[in-house]
């Protein structure tokens, strides 16, 4: 009985694994696989080999701009003291701007113009006296030379009227002297230096009235021998002479060169206060005021921006690039931002220094592209602008897009579409400007070119 249950359910279990095997093999058949798609070749673009008209523009963006600009700057370091003028204020030509602070240059220019007023009076006396006594030495050489003329020589009467001469002349002199140093002591703001001249000058006056004292004395204790009294008299005909040389030679070279010392003292320090200026270079306007009182200005860094701006033109500041494709008196055409529609012609005035080299009225630093407009044209400063410049223009020319025309190594060629067949032709460029470019030689008007 239990293996008659055993087969029955073996029995059974065959029957469900049949089952199952046959389902699965029904379902496979209804399945249908997925086939591989065929990929699509893009169809290449064509272009027509066309005739017409190339040109090659620059555009750039301009701004109106005054004519007359200038950028100005302190030529030394230091703390801004006052500032005299503001943003978009007037001014005439010459007007101090700015100052750094310059108190301590004020007192030593002060100073030094002392100083130099002292020399100039030192060197002004020292040549009066210097004329005074050429003027005794030429009448004292006259009256010896007349002496000798004459032949009045006896009784030593020469050489004891020329001694009696000189002796009085070196008291005048002394006397002069010392008035010069009594006044001298009474101007307690004298130089120390200038006093100690007018002493020198006191002790000078005194040892010649000594020397005028011993050769008065000489002339009367000399004998009366007329040859002697003539000896005499010339040796004091070859004194005046030799007086009379020393001060046809001019004053002390050395009071020459304290007045020269001391006057560029005063023009280096001028020049330094100067450097501590802002001078208006011209009448107009400040455009820009980039310091404030108390603050700390560097040399030679623009701090004030003056123009005139009633003259107005277009400038632009533009890579080496396009200024290359530039030239002066080159025409343009300005289209102002703020006036849609409305052009106008102009022409470019002034390049870049290092384009142009060293021309009149070209600042070194002045690094814009300057556009002038051609008749009267109200212009607003600030403007932005738009300036369009034909740089070649060609008509009746063969023409193909850029994106026709193929490179490899150096060559330009194209891919003309045949009937049936295509053929690889090297062509030569010309004109290229973002939408056309000239084909001077290697196809045909007509012809079909495949891109890429």
């Amino acid at each position: 009985m239990i293996m008659v249950k055993l087969k029955v359910i073996t029995f059974g279990v065959l029957l469900l694994l049949l089952a199952a095997c046959s389902q699965a093999n029904n379902t496979a058949d209804l399945v249908t696989p997925t086939p591989i798609p065929t990929p699509i070749v893009p169809e290449r673009p064509t272009y027509i080999v066309q005739r017409g008209n190339i040109i090659n523009t620059l555009e750039f963006t301009g701004r109106v701009s005054p004519i007359l600009e200038q950028e100005l700057f302190f030529r030394s370091d230091g703390f801004v003291d006052q500032i005299f003028v503001q943003r978009g204020e007037r001014v005439q030509a010459g007007a101090v701007l700015a100052q750094l602070e310059i108190g301590n240059l004020e007192n030593q220019l002060a100073q030094a113009q002392v100083a130099l007023e002292t020399a100039e009076i030192r060197l002004a006396k020292a040549e009066q006296d210097r004329l005074d006594a050429l003027a005794e030495a030429e009448i004292n050489l006259a009256r010896i030379q007349l002496q000798l003329q004459r032949g009045q020589t006896g009784s030593n009467s020469a050489a004891l009227v020329s001694a009696q001469i000189e002796l009085d002349n070196a008291r005048e002199r002394l006397a002069a002297a010392e008035f010069e140093l009594q006044k001298s002591l009474d101007r307690e703001w004298e130089p120390e230096e200038l006093r100690r001249q007018y002493e020198r000058a006191v002790d000078q006056a005194r040892d010649a009235l000594a020397i005028a004292q011993a050769r008065y004395n000489d002339a009367l204790a000399a004998g009366r021998s007329s040859g002697f009294d003539r000896e005499i008299l010339q040796m004091d005909l070859q004194l005046a002479e030799l007086r009379l040389a020393q001060l046809e030679r001019g004053v002390d070279p050395l009071l020459l060169l304290d007045v020269d010392r001391v006057r560029l003292d005063v023009a280096r320090i001028e020049r330094q206060i100067a450097d501590a200026q802002l001078i208006a270079p011209f009448a107009g306007e400040v455009l820009s005021v980039g310091i404030r009182a108390g603050s700390r200005a560097e040399a030679f860094r623009t701090v004030i921006v003056m123009a005139e701006p009633d003259e107005l033109e277009i400038t632009a500041e533009l890579g080496r690039e396009a200024l290359n494709e530039l030239s002066v008196g080159q025409a343009a055409i300005v289209s102002l931002r703020n006036r849609p529609g409305e052009t106008y012609n102009g022409a470019i005035r002034q390049l870049p220094l290092s384009l142009t080299g060293v021309a009149a009225g070209v600042q070194e630093s002045d690094t814009r592209t300057r556009i002038t407009l051609a008749g009267d044209v109200t212009l607003t400063l600030g403007e932005l602008v738009t300036v369009v410049i034909v740089l070649e223009e060609k008509d009746d020319v063969l023409w193909l897009p850029p994106a026709a025309i193929r490179s490899f190594q150096g060559r330009s060629f194209v891919i003309v579409q045949e009937v049936g067949a295509q053929r690889r032709l090297d062509v030569r460029r010309g004109i290229e400007t973002p939408s056309r470019v000239e084909i001077l030689e290697g196809v045909e008007e007509g012809q079909v070119v495949v891109g890429e």
